[in-house]
């Protein structure tokens, strides 16, 4: 047998177990009975337990004369590839018991049976596709490169159909043998984006591959003491978890229960924790938990340490798991377990990183509760049922106050109005627009669901919803009721979330709320790619409608987006996650640096100066970069802005966000070479002597105007302004009043924030902005404007991080070039060459294609001030670098020079 065969049958020992049989398919005619199947899979199980090798050979020889007998006597039958499987399985540990041609030969005869299995249990005939496929490559004498093809032909085969999960096992494992590690790496994303909910995958990276953390999924239903079921995540996505499993075996489990609920003393009401009793306890421990004093909610885990979900996700006990809002928790390998710094790890501490700002999670909650879809929409004026309308209506806070809602507030707002709107069925049974109050019931009925984590408010509410679409409607007022029923549809079955959301869309007319509602429904689902495909159509569509204004902020925040579906990660952890090619960066997030530009104008907005007068914006900005800065003042008339505290309760004066941003705002403006930076502070609030106190206490010399009605302006919920009572809420305007960079008052660390990435997008941005204009001063051939402002925008030395460096002295060697200043151009393109070579020596993501230009470059100005011979030896060095190709902005500045040379 060669190596790689013998790899390819220790890969398939390894996952024996991970797959447990295939689903139970029910007696048919023409089938083979499941009473027949059932007992010869004993049999094969009952092979492998026999001490004694001769009787297990004889008991395996067995198995497959009874599977060839079957198989005889129903040849057609759709079910015989489970006993064909049967019948392999036995025949390949027949192998490795007695190696004979005769086994062998037996062995591929089954695979070639199994190889005509249909996709539909693709599953099956896996590893006969594998022991064909090997045989194949042995009688081409093929090289380690040509297998490594062949193997990820064979993935892609698998792709979307029963096997595919069992094959980026076999895979994973193959894959290092053949040293195709960059397959490998690419095999280990599939199984993170595609399988993280699988518990056999997640089980088995844990269990059999030398990875670092792995993000999974937490997914099961399990049934609390008072006999209610909870799906997770679906149930309590918005709301972090904590799911604690235990034994009452093992000794301290009452000390290690007290530690873990720490937490709660810390962060009060933050997370939900979920109890898993290992005991397999008639209450699920809750009497135990109560003793304890833990209000913990207590869940039935059924098979205790023996059950699928322990063995996926706790692995030993006592252990604690943090699963966050979109229900995914980080895991750590099975060997990792009680190893750190120096052998000493409190194996209950949960890094900071991961605790989520309650208004953040208050607007994921919101969002996925559907409050967008009832609590900015029109009601009547008149008519008996108005005035019940708006009181309910009064029930659903707008943005961003909705946000800063206690959860116990907002449990009582929906409980409110389903109250309210009880009485209004009541009173007004035959009232026309009755369904605007059914669709407002539906949400009221969500959110108790979601913030109560009972389900059988979620059940009221899809009864509700097939009320209402049994109602004559008026066009697109049916969107609530299938929004709840697509809810419903996904808790059931999220894998058909492809056509649930597509029929959404199409029932919805393909208007831009439902596309809204597909997107957030998508989260739902678990499928990031569905939540990106409804996300570009919303936002390529026009945004206008003020209903959409709470999902587009949301769509378009970087924050959002950062942890979308994945786990919060610290420092440490996001470069393990670099290793296996996801964006890692929460500061490169909030920068936007390497993302697609902003390129959407600001709105037309309508401020108040100090004096009265009107400010319209972005039409006011004077020709210059703009930054545009929305600050709330504190509500208490005298008060100054809050300042952040520390575990202590006491306040970190060196960290104050707000003071922090607006300062550094006023530095980047004055440091800037050529003036050309305006600070307007955006006070939201309507008293003029109010800001002018703060603006002097302050200190801050920039224009300021206000807001009219505050946080009540349309343009608050326009704009995504959120949280500006502790952090300003940044715009940067382009000279023409397009927005190149903005950040909401959600940042990465904590409530109040840590702005140091706002400071550094400020300044990248403004070089941004500048380098483009720049650049069109180039193409319009005005070479002096150009190397004016490629001289700036900033003191060389201040703000050199992000690779400026390089292509700021590439242009402006260009622009000498244009000016016949040749020696001016020679210094300015070895300044870029040096600066470049300073950022990229020795690292992986050096852009080699842009070297190559500068070089080129400089070879065309030695020509040009007749140094031939140095010119040939720099044209010798312009020769196509091996090194991967950039495609951060970066890289697209020096694209764009090097069209407009070759022009």
């Amino acid at each position: 047998m060669t190596a790689l065969k013998t790899h390819i049958f220790l890969a398939a020992f390894l996952l024996t177990g991970v797959f447990v049989g295939v689903a139970k398919s029910q007696d048919a005619a023409g089938e083979i009975s499941e009473r027949e199947i059932i007992s010869l899979q004993k049999e094969l199980a009952e092979a492998g337990e026999v001490s004694s090798k001769t009787r297990m050979r004889r008991a395996y020889k067995g198995v497959v004369r009874g599977g060839e007998k079957l198989l005889k006597s129903s040849s057609a039958a759709p079910n015989r590839y489970r006993i064909l499987d049967i019948v392999f399985q036995s025949q390949k540990r027949l192998l490795a018991l007695e190696n004979s041609d005769e086994n062998r030969d037996a062995l591929l005869e089954t695979c070639a049976m199994l190889a005509g299995a249909p996709d539909e249990v693709a599953d099956l005939r896996l590893e006969a596709d594998l022991l064909i496929m090997e045989r194949e490559l042995s009688i081409k004498k093929a090289d380690v490169k040509e297998r490594a093809g062949a193997l990820e032909k064979l993935i892609a085969r698998y792709r979307d159909t029963p096997g595919e999960a069992k094959s980026l096992m076999f895979a994973s494992q193959i894959a290092p043998k053949l040293e195709a590690f960059d397959l490998e790496m690419q095999i280990l994303r599939t199984m993170q984006e595609r399988f993280s909910d699988h518990h056999g995958v997640i089980e088995f990276r844990r269990k059999s591959l030398a990875a670092g953390r792995i993000e999974a999924l937490f997914r099961g239903t399990f049934t609390r003491a008072d006999g209610t079921s909870l799906s997770f995540p679906v149930d309590r996505l918005g709301y972090p978890c904590l799911m604690v499993f235990w034994t009452k075996k093992t000794e301290g489990f009452e000390v290690a229960l007290k530690q873990i609920n720490e937490y709660e003393e810390l962060h009060p009401g933050r997370f939900d924790f979920y109890s898993f009793n290992l005991d397999e306890l008639p209450d699920a421990g809750e009497s135990t938990l109560r003793a304890l004093g833990l209000k913990w909610t207590a869940l039935q885990l059924s098979g205790g340490k023996k059950s699928q979900t322990f063995r996926t996700y706790g692995r030993r006990d006592p252990v604690s798991i943090l699963v966050n809002a979109y229900g995914y928790t980080l895991l750590s390998p099975t060997e990792n377990y009680g190893h750190g710094q120096g052998g000493k790890v409190n194996p209950y501490k949960i890094d900071d990183v991961r605790l989520t700002s309650e208004r953040y999670l208050a607007q994921l909650q919101s969002l996925f509760i559907g409050d967008f879809l009832v609590a900015n929409t029109e009601i009547p004026e008149t008519g008996g049922l108005a005035a019940s309308l708006r009181e309910i209506q009064e029930c659903f806070v707008s943005s961003p106050f909705r946000y800063r809602l206690t959860r116990e507030e907002a449990l009582a707002n929906y409980g409110k109005a389903l109250k309210l709107s009880a009485d209004a069925i009541v009173k007004y049974p035959r009232d026309p627009d009755l369904w605007q109050v059914r669709n407002r019931r539906i949400i009221a009925l969500l959110g108790m669901w979601k913030m109560a984590a009972d389900p059988k408010y979620f059940e009221q509410a899809a009864k509700e919803a097939r009320t209402v679409l049994e109602m004559t409607l008026p066009d697109g007022a049916d969107l609530v009721a299938r929004f709840c029923l697509a809810k419903e549809e996904l808790r059931q079955s999220a894998a058909e979330a492809k056509s649930i959301l597509s029929g959404l869309v199409d029932e919805g007319g393909g208007s831009s709320i439902a596309v809204a509602a597909a997107a957030i429904l998508a989260i739902d689902a678990n499928s990031p790619e569905l939540h990106e495909h409804y996300r570009n159509v919303l936002l390529k569509n026009d945004t206008n409608d003020s209903r959409l204004w709470e999902v587009a902020a949301f769509l378009r925040d970087r924050y959002h987006r950062l942890d979308l579906l994945k786990v919060k990660l610290s420092r440490p952890e996001r470069r393990v996650r670099a290793r296996y090619g996801y964006i890692v960066s929460p500061r490169e997030h909030a920068v936007n640096h390497g993302l697609d530009p902003m390129t959407e104008r600001l709105p037309e907005l309508e401020l108040k100066t100090l004096d009265g007068d009107v400010m319209k914006l972005p039409r006011e900005t004077q020709d210059k970069l703009t930054l545009l800065m929305f600050v709330e003042p504190p509500a208490e008339p005298d008060a100054d802005f809050p300042v952040p505290l520390d575990r202590n309760r006491k306040p970190q004066k060196k960290n104050d966000p707000l003071r922090n941003v607006m300062n550094y705002a006023f530095d980047v403006a004055e440091r800037h070479i050529h003036k050309e930076v305006e600070v307007i502070a955006a006070f939201l609030c309507d008293d003029a002597e109010r800001v002018r106190a703060l603006m002097a206490k302050n200190k801050w010399p920039c224009r300021a105007a206000m807001v009219p009605d505050g946080l009540k302006n349309p343009m608050v919920r326009q704009l995504g302004i959120l949280s500006s009572d502790r952090i300003p809420n940044v715009f940067l305007l382009r000279r023409d009043g397009t927005v190149a960079w903005h950040t909401s008052g959600f940042v990465y660390k904590s409530d109040f924030g840590y702005p140091f990435a706002i400071w550094l997008a400020m300044g990248v941005h403004i070089e941004v902005c500048d380098t483009e204009l720049a650049y069109r001063a180039l193409v319009a051939g005005e070479f002096a404007k150009a190397k004016k402002i490629f001289s700036g925008p900033f003191l060389p030395g201040k703000d050199e991080r992000y690779r400026w460096r390089a292509p700021r002295f590439h242009g402006r060697a260009m622009a000498n070039m244009g000016l016949n200043d040749w020696n001016s151009a020679l210094i300015d393109i070895d300044t870029a060459i040096e600066a470049h070579k300073k950022e990229f020596d020795r690292k992986e993501d050096a852009p080699g294609a842009s070297l190559v230009e500068m070089r080129t470059l400089r070879a065309l100005i030695l020509e040009k001030l007749g140094r031939a011979e140095e010119a040939k030896a720099a044209r010798e060095l312009a020769v196509v670098d091996p090194t991967p190709y950039s495609t951060s902005i970066y890289q697209m500045f020096h694209d764009r020079l090097y069209e407009l040379r070759r022009k």
